[in-house]
């Protein structure tokens, strides 16, 4: 079983901070929101562990080039995040 999983997401400034989405969770992708920076990509790595923690039907990562940026996500940077499964 592979453990260390690396999915990419999308951030970008938002009134109160970050939006974060990241595209391969879930059938249109899933969305967090961090204070900040550092906040957004904990809250993405935290959403990716715990959408996939109970399951070992991983979705198989877009790659970083191949990621779409949503029209809304204007100043947007993309990210690869990766999360251990088994800790």
């Amino acid at each position: 079983m592979q453990n260390l999983l690396t999915y990419p997401v999308i951030i970008w400034p938002a009134e109160n901070g970050y939006n974060v989405s990241v595209p391969d969770l879930g059938k249109n992708g899933l969305a967090t929101q961090g204070t900040d920076l550092d906040n957004a990509i904990y809250m993405a790595r935290d959403l990716i562990y715990c959408m996939l923690a109970h399951t070992t039907n991983y979705p198989e990562a877009i790659p970083l080039d191949k990621v779409v940026i949503p029209h809304e996500a204007k100043n947007a940077i993309t990210r690869v995040i990766s999360i251990n499964v088994k800790k």
